[in-house]
C-alpha cells in the first residue's frame, strides 16, 4: 500500500551512495559527507569501495544511468554550497516524479503491492488531473528536472530555443498534448530556465506528435550543426534531413514527419537544415519524455567533449 517502503528500502540507499561518491570527487571528507547523508562515517569509507558499491542494484526502479548521475551531481552541488533545503526539495521532488510517471511500480509489486492498475503516486502527485494525464505531467516535469540537471544540454538550445512535448496515448488534439509555455531557454551562465508544463503549450511540437499519428509520443527540438551531427552519428542515433522550405504548411515539421518516419521506421531523429530565415533543428523522439531527455542529455556530453576535443568555442553558444 505504502509507495514510500520503495523509497525507504531502494531509492534513498541508492541515491545515498551516489551523493557520497559526489561529494567526495568534491573534496568534502568523509567526516562532512557522513553528517549531510546521515549515515556513519564508517558507512561512507564503505560506500567510497568501488566494488562494493557497484555490487548494488536498483531493483525493480525503471531509471537510467545518465538520469541518475545528473540529478546525483546536482544535489549534491546544493549540498557542497550548503544549500540543504533546496537539496532535500529537489531529492524528493525528483522521487515523487519517478513514482508518479509509474517507474516505481515494479518495485513496489516486488514489496507485496498486487494491485492491478495502481495510481497511487500519480494521484498524490496530481490529484487534479485524471491518470492519463497525471503520468503524462510527471513524465514531462522529471524530463525537464533532468535537463535542468544537465551539466552541458544547455549548449544544445538553439536560437529559437528548444521544448519538449509529450502526448497521452491516443492523443486528438493540441489539448491532449503537454509542453512548456514558451519554451525551454538557457542563463548566460547556462542554467537551463522553464516554466512549468501545460496542456496545449506547444501547437509546434503538438501538431508534430499528432501528425505521426501515435508512432512516438514525445519529441524535442534542439540546436544542429555539425558537431551536433558528428554526436548523432557516434551515437548510432539514425535520422533523415529535411528542409522547411520543402513542406509549405503552417507546421513544415508535422508535414515532414509524418511523411519521413513512415519511410524511416528506424529513425529517432528529424534534422530540419533549414533555410532562409530559418535555424537548423533536431527533432528528438521517443515513447516518453525522459527517454528524449535522457537522449538529449548524453548528445549534450557528446557534444560537449566533441567540442573541446577540436577546440571549437562554447563561449557564443
Amino acid at each position: 500500500m505504502f509507495p514510500e517502503t520503495v523509497a525507504s528500502n531502494v531509492f534513498i540507499p541508492y541515491l545515498r551512495k551516489l551523493l557520497i561518491l559526489e561529494l567526495r570527487r568534491l573534496g568534502m571528507s568523509q567526516t562532512d559527507i557522513a553528517r549531510l547523508t546521515g549515515v556513519t562515517q564508517a558507512a561512507v569509507s564503505k560506500v567510497l569501495n568501488k566494488e562494493y558499491f557497484h555490487s548494488e542494484k536498483l531493483s525493480g526502479l525503471d531509471l537510467a544511468e545518465q538520469e541518475l548521475k545528473a540529478v546525483s551531481k546536482r544535489i549534491a552541488k546544493l549540498l557542497y554550497n550548503g544549500n540543504l533545503n533546496e537539496a532535500g526539495y529537489l531529492a524528493n521532488r525528483y522521487w515523487w516524479l519517478v513514482a508518479a510517471s509509474g517507474d516505481a511500480c515494479k518495485a513496489h509489486e516486488r514489496y507485496g503491492w498486487r494491485k492491478s492498475e495502481c495510481f497511487i503516486c500519480t494521484k498524490v502527485v496530481y490529484p487534479e488531473l485524471d491518470v492519463s494525464r497525471g503520468l503524462v505531467m510527471a513524465d514531462l516535469e522529471r524530463a525537464l528536472l533532468v535537463l535542468s540537471s544537465s551539466e552541458y544540454f544547455g549548449f544544445l538550445i538553439p536560437e529559437v530555443m528548444s521544448n519538449i512535448a509529450v502526448a497521452i496515448p491516443g492523443a486528438k488534439s493540441i489539448y491532449d498534448v503537454a509542453a512548456v509555455p514558451g519554451r525551454i531557454s538557457r542563463s548566460k551562465t547556462n542554467e537551463v530556465l522553464y516554466r512549468r508544463p501545460e496542456f496545449g503549450a506547444s501547437r509546434h511540437l503538438g501538431g508534430i506528435l499528432l501528425s505521426i499519428n501515435g508512432k512516438f509520443r514525445a519529441v524535442m527540438n534542439i540546436r544542429y550543426d555539425e558537431v551536433v551531427r558528428e554526436s548523432l552519428i557516434s551515437m548510432g542515433i539514425s535520422f533523415k534531413e529535411f528542409s522547411s522550405e520543402d513542406y509549405p504548411s503552417a507546421n513544415p515539421a508535422a508535414s515532414a514527419a509524418a511523411e519521413l518516419l513512415e519511410k524511416c521506421p528506424d529513425c529517432r531523429a528529424l534534422v530540419d537544415v533549414g533555410g532562409t530565415n530559418i535555424e537548423s533543428v533536431v527533432y528528438l523522439f521517443g515513447n516518453r519524455a525522459i527517454e528524449v531527455a535522457n537522449l538529449a542529455v548524453s548528445l549534450g556530453d557528446l557534444y560537449y567533449a566533441v567540442s573541446v576535443k577540436y577546440g571549437k568555442s562554447l563561449g557564443n553558444l
